[in-house]
């Protein structure tokens, strides 16, 4: 008993000492207009990301790790805007990292936004694509769709974003597309390593509802997909969700009747979680507030641990 104290407290001294003996790392200092800094905090490995004024504390957050976001490149937000990046990893072997911007305006430093990326590794991220000129996000609620290991498939349902002169937020009127832009490339990833094509080139798209449904209902809904490809209930649940984020769930839900097979299983379980990741998105206002009043989809409360979160893993898809 004695010794397993001495043990445990020996392990927690030399971690509080190992902590303690790291340094603070100042990622950005501008002086009286504030200041980034990392602090090691007691819990082995993990960090705080502060930003401060006139010694103030004016944010902060933690994850296991901080570093500058493109080795400290300016993120273009807007035309002839740019804010400071720092990405925050949770640790884990899949997941997950969230990008922190930070602007200097007239009253200092100031932090604007907290985009969280999943498990997309920051250096394969583009933020902006080419011929835009703001930042789209794919939403992270929806990554791990079938499966909770790195081979299962995000539906990755995009979010616009604009700058209001003082916050990065979703850009509502963006995010009002047509249903041809849902089913064709408005939904795309945001990864794009160099050994890839774009995430544009890397979609199947479709000329309207119709269309989809009919490519989807002619594949095999029985069969375990091959390596590198998607069970078709995954692709019509990607196809759900970009229309739900475009302004139309109610189309959603009839793409989604329509495609399925009479007697396939699966459909109550995307239904059940596509709504349940909806509800605990950092974007479920911006979502709502696009489609109508009562559309589905829309109307669960976040429960992150509730079973409807992961109810599409017991099919067997990957």
């Amino acid at each position: 008993m004695h010794i397993s104290i001495l043990v445990i407290l020996g392990f927690w001294l030399f971690s509080f000492n190992e902590t303690a003996a790291q340094p603070r790392r100042v990622l950005q200092d501008a002086g009286a207009a504030g200041q980034i800094v990392v602090i090691p905090q007691r819990s082995a490995g993990d960090e705080m990301l502060r930003l401060s004024r006139d010694g103030r504390r004016l944010w902060s957050a933690r994850a296991q790790r901080f570093e500058p976001f493109r080795d400290g490149a300016p993120v273009p937000i807007a035309p002839g805007e740019t804010a400071i990046g720092i990405t925050g990893w949770t640790g884990g072997a899949y997941c997950c990292w969230t990008l922190h911007l930070f602007r200097r305006g007239d009253g200092g430093l100031a932090h604007i936004a907290s985009l969280p990326l999943g498990k997309r590794e920051p250096e394969v991220v583009r933020l902006v694509p080419p011929g835009a000129t703001a930042i789209r996000l794919a939403d992270a609620a929806f990554d791990f769709w079938e499966a909770p290991a790195s081979l299962a498939a995000d539906l990755h349902p995009t979010i616009p974003f604009r700058w209001t002169g003082r916050a990065l937020e979703p850009d509502r009127d963006a995010m009002r597309r047509p249903v041809a832009a849902a089913l064709g490339t408005a939904c795309a990833d945001m990864t794009a390593p160099d050994d890839m094509p774009p995430p544009e080139q890397r979609l199947p798209t479709y000329p309207d509802v119709a269309g989809a449904v009919a490519a989807l209902r002619a594949r095999d809904w029985t069969a375990t997909p091959a390596r590198g490809t998607q069970h078709p209930g995954v692709e019509a649940a990607r196809l759900a969700a970009c229309l739900i984020y475009a302004g139309h769930a109610a189309e959603a839900r009839r793409l989604l009747h329509d495609v399925w097979p009479v007697g396939q299983p699966g459909l109550p379980e995307t239904e059940r979680q596509l709504a349940a990741r909806l509800a605990c998105s950092a974007f479920a206002a911006a979502v709502r507030a696009i489609n109508a009043r009562g559309a589905p989809y829309l109307g669960m409360r976040c429960d992150r641990e509730g079973p409807a979160q992961t109810a599409v893993f017991a099919l067997g898809w990957r």
